[in-house]
C-alpha cells in the first residue's frame, strides 16, 4: 500500500514511513520545507520526523493528543514493522489544534478519530482541499487494527461530508474527482457492516458465529504476522465493543 505525503506552500503534511527514508529524503531535499504537520501517530505517517527535522531545522506540529502519544508511541506488530518500519519517540512536537497557516493558505485542523484516536484532517475552505489522512483509504475495508472504532469512524465521516471539498487527498488512495461520493461509499459500507453485526450480536451470536454467518474471509497471513493486531475479526469486535460502550449514536 502506498503512503503519500503532501507538500504545499512550504508545508509538508506527514513524513511517510521509514522504509522509504532514502527516497523521501531525496525527493524533499529541494522543496524548501518551512513547517511539517503530522496527522496522526501511525508509523506510516510519522516514520521520518527526525531526519526531516535535522534536514530542514523547521517546526513540526501535531494535535495535542498526537504530541502526547508520540512521546511514547505504541509498540508495532511484526507485520507493521516489516511493511513500514519503526518510528522514534518525539518529545519536541508542537501542539496545534485549530489552524495551521502558510503564506497563502489557511488549513483548519479537524479531529477525525476512529482509525486512530488522534487522527485529524486539514481543510482549506477557499480551495476546497481536504487532506483526509486515513479517513477514506478505500470504499471497502478488509481489516481493522485492534483499537479502531467503527462507530467513531462513521461519525467522523459524517461530519466531514458536511464540508464542501473537491479533492479528497487521502494518505493512501487520493481521489481527485468524485471524492465526496467515494467517502459516501465507505460510509455506506461501514453502516451496513455495523448494522449486520449488531443484529447478529443482539441475537446472541459469538464473534466466530457472526464471522461465519456473514461469510467473511480472513487475511490469515496478515492476522498471524500481526499477532491479531490486524484482522477482519477486529472489525466485528469493534462493533460489539462500540455497542457495549454505547457509541453508535451517529450524527445526522
Amino acid at each position: 500500500m502506498f503512503s503519500h505525503i503532501y507538500f504545499i506552500d512550504g508545508l509538508l503534511i506527514d513524513t511517510g514511513h521509514s522504509r522509504m527514508r532514502k527516497q523521501i529524503v531525496a525527493k524533499t531535499q529541494n522543496l524548501g520545507i518551512e513547517q511539517i504537520f503530522i496527522t496522526h501517530h501511525h508509523e506510516d505517517h510519522s516514520g521520518n520526523i527526525q531526519v526531516l527535522r535535522e534536514n530542514f531545522q523547521c517546526d513540526i506540529f501535531a494535535s495535542t493528543l498526537c504530541c502526547s502519544i508520540m512521546k511514547s508511541p505504541p509498540k508495532l506488530s511484526f507485520v507493521q514493522y516489516l511493511l513500514w518500519g519503526n518510528r522514534e519517540s518525539q518529545n519536541d512536537l508542537l501542539p496545534k489544534d485549530d489552524y495551521i497557516e502558510t503564506n497563502h493558505f489557511r488549513f483548519k485542523i479537524i479531529p477525525i478519530p476512529g482509525h486512530a484516536s488522534d487522527m485529524v484532517a486539514l481543510y482549506e475552505e477557499n480551495r476546497q482541499w481536504l487532506f483526509s489522512a486515513d479517513l477514506y483509504v478505500n470504499s471497502y475495508i478488509g481489516y481493522f487494527l485492534k483499537d479502531e472504532s467503527i462507530a467513531t469512524q462513521i461519525n467522523s465521516i459524517k461530519s466531514i461530508l458536511e464540508l464542501e471539498f473537491k479533492a479528497l487527498l487521502c494518505s493512501h488512495n487520493p481521489q481527485l474527482i468524485n471524492g465526496k461520493q467515494k467517502l459516501r461509499d465507505k460510509l455506506s459500507f461501514l453502516e451496513n457492516f455495523f448494522s449486520q453485526v449488531s443484529i447478529l450480536s443482539e441475537k446472541g451470536c459469538s464473534v466466530d458465529e457472526i464471522f461465519k454467518r456473514l461469510k467473511l474471509k480472513e487475511y490469515h497471513i496478515i492476522k498471524f504476522l500481526s499477532n491479531g493486531n490486524l484482522s477482519k475479526t477486529n472489525m466485528i469486535k469493534s462493533v460489539i465493543r462500540d455497542l457495549k460502550n454505547q457509541k453508535p449514536t451517529f450524527v445526522n
